[in-house]
């Protein structure tokens, strides 16, 4: 029953975080630790290896249906992703050996909050001023930083990497999602690459059928989120956008009173 119901919320979340770029890990942490049922380190790595599956499809997608995008900027951003993957990984690890776990979850879940009013509030705005980036090394550090915050959170990036991308390169809502997917595959991609190398996926076996049929899930949604992104108009993207980061930040704010309270 278990496995059904973390099936269907990731299935919704991989769908509608391919439609609008913010993986469908933002929905899926906050979601999961508000049930309470796993750590949060668990929780955490369920979310990764859908995530992760999740950008494989989507990525696919768009590549088969021929999406235009910056190769340039794609390739900058997915190489400082990696090196921020496993940075965040680190940080994490840390994190999770100084404090307890209610502390960590608590962390989290006011960080998360906070980034995803800020973007709320920024890509509603009008006339909102926007910057064109073009400096490889600016670009490459862009891609660290946010693959870095992706790792650590455990979300993926999403909503985070869509609002920087608009900010700075100067892309709408419905471009900067191709470029978030990039993202998220790279950082997810070295991040689950450093659990493996020090031998830290023994905790995780226990969990192995739902983590599968999380991944399966992610694939299907991924595949039909990213169709629906070329289908849907870029002010319909955006308002999906704002209503489920909205519902979001709500669950967070729930989540980081409870995390520091208990």
């Amino acid at each position: 029953m278990l496995t059904l119901i973390y099936s269907i919320i990731i299935f919704i979340a991989c769908t509608v975080g391919a439609i609008v770029g913010i993986g469908g890990g933002v929905i899926i942490k906050p979601v999961l630790d508000m049930i309470g049922y796993h750590s949060v380190e668990v929780v955490g790595f369920i979310s990764t290896c859908a995530v992760f599956a999740m950008s494989i499809s989507s990525s696919v997608k768009h590549i088969t249906a021929k999406t235009e995008f910056n190769k340039k900027i794609v390739l900058l951003v997915s190489f400082g992703s990696i090196f921020g993957g496993i940075i965040g990984n680190e940080i994490f690890d840390y994190a999770f050996e100084t404090f307890n776990t209610d502390i960590i979850k608590g962390i989290q879940a006011v960080i998360i909050a906070l980034f995803i009013i800020f973007v709320i509030i920024y890509v509603n705005t009008k006339n909102v001023k926007s910057l064109k980036i073009k400096n490889p090394i600016l670009i490459a550090l862009t891609g660290l930083l946010l693959g870095l915050m992706s790792a650590f959170l455990g979300i993926g990036g999403g909503p985070i990497n869509t609002a920087f991308l608009v900010l700075l390169f100067s892309f709408t809502v419905k471009e900067s999602a191709v470029y978030s997917v990039a993202i998220i595959f790279f950082s997810q991609l070295s991040q689950l690459i450093t659990i493996f190398i020090n031998n830290q996926f023994q905790p995780y076996k226990e969990y192995l059928p739902i983590i599968l049929s999380a991944m399966a899930v992610s694939v299907i949604g991924g595949i039909i989120g990213s169709k629906l992104n070329r289908r849907l108009s870029e002010k319909a993207i955006t308002a999906i956008f704002s209503v489920v980061l909205s519902i979001v930040a709500v669950i967070n704010i729930y989540n980081a009173v409870t995390g520091f309270i208990a």
